[in-house]
């Protein structure tokens, strides 16, 4: 299979660094089954009465012991694992997404191509998962668990996800701006540029935050807990992969993107797996970023 060259140009990096990332998911994954050690019992004597009893019983099996077989396990009826099948899935993701959206600028208007390609590949994904096995109802529309913290299933949770990240993100370019140093903070705020069209905003401020908030954190995160990563690896695994996918688009640098995917991550395990407020949140932040991007 060979990637267009306008995708191949455009999306190298990420797919070319996407199995080295894949890493943090593998090295925290199940760790393999321990065999316990077989204990060996001392032989005690038995009474002659035991051990007519126990020929009889040897002499005679029972039913259930001659149709006895052993168990099935999940693992043996499927040809891959929890493990193998997220880290099988994560680049198959970086892949139709890349493809997708380099094959729609080849025929679409260049504000266009992104949505179209985005949804495609991501309706793309979900029938794939699909038809492996692992339909939409088991990370995308699973009901929500009980909340670590409480206001994660408030109606303003979204607001508050995102108030938390602007003053944390945006407190360093302030600071720089109160105590003179107008050059670092500059620095720190997201580039000028154009107004964007409605194409655009219906990408950034619609599609890319549900189609990303879908895979990055419901998927991601729900399949790293089946295949038995721990919490802390798996917000970190999303942070990384995150900010991977965002490298060519500025707006900060990989820490910010990174630092967004980690704290969504965290919101999303924190919430019982509650999309809604890292959604909104993810919408909240592109809203602010076009708007500090149209106002310099």
């Amino acid at each position: 299979f060979a990637l267009p060259a306008n995708v191949a140009a455009t999306h190298s990096d990420q797919i070319c660094m996407t199995p080295i990332l894949l890493l943090l998911l593998e090295t925290s994954a199940l760790q393999p089954r321990s065999r316990l050690p077989a204990v060996r019992h001392a032989r005690e004597p038995r009474s002659a009465s035991t051990v007519r009893l126990c020929d009889r019983e040897a002499a005679a099996p029972t039913e259930a012991a001659e149709t006895a077989t052993p168990p099935a396990t999940a693992e043996s009826n499927s040809l891959l694992g929890p493990r193998e099948a997220a880290l099988a899935s994560v680049p198959l993701f970086f892949l139709l997404q890349s493809t997708t959206v380099g094959l729609a600028r080849s025929g679409l208007p260049p504000d266009l191509a992104p949505p179209v390609g985005r949804a495609a590949a991501f309706g793309l994904f979900a029938a794939v998962q699909a038809a492996s096995g692992t339909s939409v109802d088991t990370w995308l529309l699973r009901p929500a668990a009980e909340p670590e913290w409480r206001w994660l299933a408030a109606p303003w949770a979204p607001a508050a996800v995102f108030a938390a990240f602007a003053a944390a993100a945006l407190a360093p370019a302030l600071a720089c701006q109160l105590f003179g140093q107008a050059e670092v903070a500059e620095a720190l705020l997201p580039a000028g540029g154009p107004p964007p069209s409605a194409a655009r905003c219906l990408d950034v401020l619609l599609l890319a935050p549900l189609t990303e908030e879908a895979f990055f954190r419901g998927w991601l995160l729900t399949a790293s807990a089946r295949a038995g990563a721990p919490r802390a690896a798996s917000a970190a695994a999303s942070a990384a992969l995150f900010a991977l996918w965002h490298a060519g688009d500025g707006a900060g640098g990989l820490l910010a993107f990174a630092a967004l995917g980690g704290w969504l991550a965290v919101v999303y395990q924190a919430g019982g797996g509650r999309l809604a407020p890292c959604v909104g949140g993810h919408v909240l932040w592109n809203a602010l970023i076009l708007a500090l991007r149209a106002a310099r």
